[in-house]
């Protein structure tokens, strides 16, 4: 196989993209501190979906240093609720003053 099997995370993943693409369907992270279950996630899509105007599947992922809230990033667009972002901006915002 020529370690060619490093390579079939790469192929799968650009396989399920395509399959995702000809079904009309974006994908989009959501990222929050902790998990989310199912459920929450796929009220989360519903209801982008329904914003949008399309389908949306979101793909979870966890990153502890939000300390709360979510982020939902769709392509080039990101939408930033977590208290971390909001620290940040009051940080900026106290040393600009």
């Amino acid at each position: 196989m020529k370690k060619r099997i490093f390579f079939l995370d790469q192929i799968i993943e650009s396989f399920l993209k395509l399959i995702s693409t000809k079904r009309g369907e974006i994908a989009a992270n959501l990222i929050s501190p902790k998990k989310i279950d199912e459920e929450t996630v796929l009220n989360i899509e519903k209801e982008i979906s329904k914003n949008i105007k399309g389908s949306i599947k979101l793909k979870s992922k966890i990153d502890e240093s939000l300390i709360g809230g979510i982020v939902i990033q769709i392509e080039s667009l990101m939408i930033d609720t977590s208290i971390k972002n909001k620290l940040q901006k009051y940080k900026k915002l106290m040393t600009e003053a």
